[in-house]
């Protein structure tokens, strides 16, 4: 497609889980945050990346939200996004993986019943065995209390950490 620079993106959400902690055999979409991306709507790689996502779609007859890159606009303003460590190189694309405590941080933010599996894994991984200890890794990365509190983080907490 005549991409000279590397298209960079961090893995988040299910495709993390299953491919660093392997607590599950599939995954729905692979959620990523494109790193060099500050504005898609002006980007000229972000147009490439979505074109080869096409493509592959296309190619393998799959839905065409395999790749959803839709949270990075919330992870950009909301979050400290970390810088990830490179994980697997294909061609010019090049896949970051954050510090699972991102991941742990993003799922109690969420607070879906289907993440309850995956904050255990990492909770035990992490060793995080209280709400205080999960609450600082949460203002670690999501420091804004009202985003916290839009997405009912205490709640969550006080039904995970009882």
């Amino acid at each position: 497609m005549g991409v000279k620079e590397p298209v960079r993106v961090l893995l988040v959400g299910g495709a993390f889980m299953l491919t660093q902690l392997h607590n599950r055999p599939t995954t729905n979409n692979v959620d990523v945050l494109l790193k060099d991306v500050d504005d898609p709507a002006t980007s000229l790689l972000y147009q490439s990346f979505k074109t080869a996502v096409r493509a592959v779609a296309t190619c393998n007859r799959i839905p065409l939200t395999w790749v959803n890159d839709m949270i990075g606009d919330f992870l950009r303003d909301a979050s400290n996004v970390p810088q990830g460590t490179l994980w697997r190189t294909y061609g010019s694309l090049e896949v970051y993986i954050p510090e699972a405590e991102y991941i742990l941080a993003l799922k109690l933010l969420a607070g879906r019943q289907k993440d309850r599996p995956d904050i255990h894994i990492l909770c035990q991984q992490l060793n995080i065995q209280t709400r205080n200890q999960a609450q600082e890794v949460v203002d670690h990365y999501i420091p804004g209390k009202p985003v916290q509190q839009i997405n009912n983080l205490d709640k969550t907490l006080s039904t995970l950490f009882p």
